[in-house]
């Protein structure tokens, strides 16, 4: 009998850990999604500037609006933007948004719509190529 009073004396106790356990995770759940949801990303503007007045030359910009980062390096040549490379671009689901780069390229223009599901991206992007524009006034 005694035994069976220890084995059940250990598995309550084990039971009781358990639980806590798990209230203890829950709670930290609880806490991690609060975070995530107060985490509210800075609205960039974004300028949209003449590339026919940027001096030939590659230059490098960056943005960042609290959630998205990027850098990236912009080729002109001639009043064109000829190429443009996202040297980083720190998100979580954005990366659909580094496709953006072919659309300001063909319309030579920053006011191009953002990519769907990554607008975030997409401005923060958008924003990086206009800092890296603005050198070459």
């Amino acid at each position: 009998m005694s035994i069976h009073i220890k084995n059940l004396n250990k598995k309550n106790k084990f039971l009781r850990i358990l639980k806590v356990l798990i209230v203890l995770f829950f709670i930290f759940i609880c806490i991690i999604i609060v975070a995530v949801v107060n985490l509210k990303p800075e609205k960039l503007v974004v300028q949209n500037i003449n590339p026919t007045k940027i001096k030939n030359g590659t230059y490098l910009g960056n943005a960042d609006n609290g959630l998205v980062k990027a850098t990236v390096s912009v080729k002109v040549n001639n009043g064109v933007i000829k190429d443009i490379h996202i040297l980083k671009h720190d998100t979580l689901l954005g990366k659909p948004a580094e496709k953006i780069v072919n659309n300001i390229i063909k319309q030579q223009s920053l006011e191009v719509d953002a990519i769907t599901s990554a607008t975030y991206s997409s401005d923060t992007i958008r924003k990086a190529i206009e800092n890296a524009l603005q050198k070459g006034e």
